[in-house]
């Protein structure tokens, strides 16, 4: 980041630009080598690291309650933490509703196993989940209207004392209480959609989208198709790809490898989830400059908010008789939330919440994503810049979200306004359908629509 930084045309908003990307490189720097710790007076800030073994004290364990079998899940995937603790957790999205004014996800969490851990138990809180974002909005979760090429963030606070809160129940909030084997509903507000706009995709920034949710209308929620059970057992699942080992940077003794988990595409994108490990330890400064195979070698010119990212892999379609065209390089949007000529990667972040990292051993579950496969391919290349090329690896076709679901029923709604002493601390799934944001708070929030684009000088 740095060294991108410095070779950046000279003039004041490049000096400006410049200037920040190397604060916040200092900045992240500090707490990676302090450790990543958070302290429980003040939720949201870094306290020291827990054992991630049970205390000798726990928090007394409670009978989860069963999923309620009424509530409806668009799309549900399974990933597992990179802060060193491996819990195993099922993300699900659950419906995509309108309200007056804005727009509302309504999501969950559920872990479903940690090391040394029983059914109720809670979670160390300072389990990570990977969606947290440092600029605005607070979370990496978006909607994605791939066939006009919008992206639209969540709403993000006016105030700049405000800075990044989003009109939501807070990730940080969840992670302070989070349980084995429950389920936490969780909502996440974004603009107003337009009219005529009846389904979208949802992008969680380190799983593939859930793709083609239906956009409910105002007043109405929509329904389960069949009964629903988020506890479960997570299905057994198998690579695609044996692990490849590279050196970084190449000729030192520092040894990651990756492997690929599954190619998924739908009708508007293609995503590759991948897993990145430790073979040795690795300099905390690791998490602040990949570079290939992890992240691709940005052109000069366009600023690039998450630079640390999952853009290094590339994907070539694969036709009868070979290879077919260019490979395909990882998906960028416009980062107006930023400034202009800002850009983001559509892809993951390498930040803190990838601290096992740091260790032998550690390992980060990243998607990157890109453009649409022609029609009928069934089978890409995935090529790691300087490591290798993995040759005919399966695609498969992201579940149907809209086909998961039953009709829309009208529904007598609550409110809930954000509080900053008491922020919203997430529902049961028993609490469906869980109450909507009191519209008198959406003028303190900004919205931000971006356009997926292909990156200047690619």
């Amino acid at each position: 980041m740095l060294a991108e930084a410095a070779r950046r045309p000279r003039g004041p908003g490049r000096h400006r630009a410049r200037t920040w990307r190397v604060v916040c490189a200092l900045v992240a720097a500090a707490l990676v080598l302090a450790g990543c710790s958070y302290s429980r007076e003040e939720p949201g800030l870094f306290r020291p690291k827990a054992s991630d073994a049970p205390t000798d004290s726990p928090e007394p364990r409670l009978s989860p309650r069963p999923t309620n079998p009424q509530l409806p899940v668009a799309g549900q995937a399974i990933w597992t933490t990179g802060e060193g603790l491996q819990v195993t957790l099922r993300f699900a999205v659950h419906a995509v509703r309108r309200i007056q004014g804005a727009t509302v996800l309504d999501w969950s969490v559920t872990p479903l196993t940690a090391r040394g851990r029983s059914a109720g138990d809670a979670l160390p809180d300072w389990i990570d989940l990977g969606l947290a974002r440092p600029s605005q909005g607070d979370m990496n979760i978006t909607l994605v209207d791939t066939a006009r090429g919008r992206v639209y963030r969540p709403l993000s606070h006016r105030s700049r004392s405000e800075f990044g809160r989003c009109l939501c129940s807070p990730i940080w909030v969840a992670q302070l209480s989070l349980r084995l084997a429950e389920t936490r509903m969780l909502q996440l507000t974004f603009p107003e959609l337009p009219d005529g706009l009846d389904f979208v995709d949802v992008q969680l920034a380190n799983l593939a989208p859930f793709w083609h949710l239906p956009v409910t209308p105002l007043g109405m929620v929509p329904t389960a198709a069949a009964p629903t059970d988020l506890t479960r057992p997570a299905d057994a699942t198998s690579p695609v790809s044996t692990p490849q080992a590279f050196r970084d940077p190449p000729g030192q003794l520092r040894r990651q490898s990756i492997w690929i988990n599954r190619i998924v595409a739908n009708p508007g994108e293609t995503a590759v989830e991948w897993t990145l490990h430790s073979v040795t330890d690795q300099p905390s400064v690791s998490l602040i400059a990949y570079g290939r195979p992890v992240s691709a070698e940005l052109p000069e010119g366009p600023l690039i908010v998450n630079q640390n990212a999952a853009s290094g892999p590339q994907i070539r379609p694969v036709v009868l008789g070979g290879p077919d065209g260019r490979p395909m390089r990882a998906r960028f949007m416009t980062a107006t939330v930023e400034g202009p000529n800002f850009y983001e990667c559509l892809c993951s972040s390498i930040d803190l919440w990838a601290a096992s990292l740091r260790q032998a051993g550690g390992s980060a579950s990243l998607t990157t994503t890109y453009g649409q496969l022609p029609g009928g391919v069934s089978r890409v290349d995935v090529i790691l810049p300087g490591v290798t090329t993995l040759t005919g690896l399966p695609v498969v076709h992201a579940s149907d979200g809209a086909s998961r679901l039953g009709r829309p029923v009208a529904a007598k709604l609550r409110t809930w306004s954000y509080g900053v002493d008491s922020p919203p601390r997430g529902w049961s799934t028993w609490d469906w359908p869980t109450p909507t944001p009191e519209v008198s708070q959406l003028t303190l929030y900004n919205s931000f629509v971006e356009k997926i684009v292909t990156l200047p000088g690619w």
